[in-house]
């Protein structure tokens, strides 16, 4: 019975790209995906993996005496989205080929260090993002997108995990401010693949109105950028 139903949602998938094939045109097309996201060694500032791993200890024990001789292990994260890309057919740019506007309407990214121990650093988004995108159809039921997106992360927030004898929670926050990304989606029939890069800075402080800020100047903006690999389905 699965097999039948998936061979449905493919058939009537290919039939409306067969349309959108015919005429040049491309219609809306949701999606829902889901992926990894992988943080960059650029992120807090750092130049690279060996300089985060030499220096991360110092830069965090900065910020709290607690995370001391903090060794770095390791990096993961993941990713949920839900999206749209709507066409504008009326701009005929080329055969098959088609501008539009991409719209994420919901983001919900958490990328993580691992340190020695468990005093992981946490990093959690909710955002949107929005920006011009191409989409070239060669044939039918296959589609490539490539865009450009501001991302308006509505809220931002680092949390340094760590045992702290006060009890104090270690958590940075910011709200609505930018960031910006770039990236491809391959459409197979229902099927979307999407690789990305996500970059820019952000201003989280703690309760007590200390900026989290980075390893390399006095600037009180986090770098936080990163690549993400996902998959959905489009609709």
């Amino acid at each position: 019975m699965n097999k039948l139903l998936l061979l449905f949602f493919i058939g009537i998938s290919l039939t409306c790209f067969s349309q959108d094939f015919e005429s040049g045109d491309i219609n809306k097309k949701s999606y829902v995906r889901v992926g990894i996201s992988i943080p960059s060694w650029q992120y807090y500032g750092f130049n690279g993996k060996t300089n985060m791993s030499d220096n991360i200890s110092a830069f965090l024990y900065e910020k709290n005496p607690d995370l001391l001789n903090s060794e770095l292990t390791g990096r993961i994260g993941g990713i949920f989205e839900i999206g749209v890309i709507f066409p504008l057919n009326s701009i005929n740019v080329g055969d098959h080929l088609r501008f539009g506007i991409n719209v994420d309407w919901l983001t919900l990214k958490a990328q993580v260090f691992n340190l020695q121990g468990s005093k992981n650093i946490y990093n959690g988004f909710a955002a949107s993002k929005i920006g011009p995108s191409f989409t070239y159809a060669p044939a039918k039921a296959v589609a490539f997108d490539i865009y450009a997106k501001i991302c308006p992360v509505w809220a931002a927030a680092i949390y340094n995990n760590h045992q702290d004898a006060d009890g104090n929670i270690d958590v940075y926050r910011g709200f609505v401010q930018l960031m910006y990304s770039t990236g491809i989606n391959v459409k197979l029939a229902i099927i979307m693949i999407g690789f990305e890069y996500e970059f820019g800075g952000l201003k989280l402080k703690n309760s007590g109105d200390v900026y989290y800020g980075n390893a390399k100047d006095d600037s009180n903006k986090t770098p936080m950028s990163g690549f993400n690999a996902t998959i959905g389905f489009c609709f």
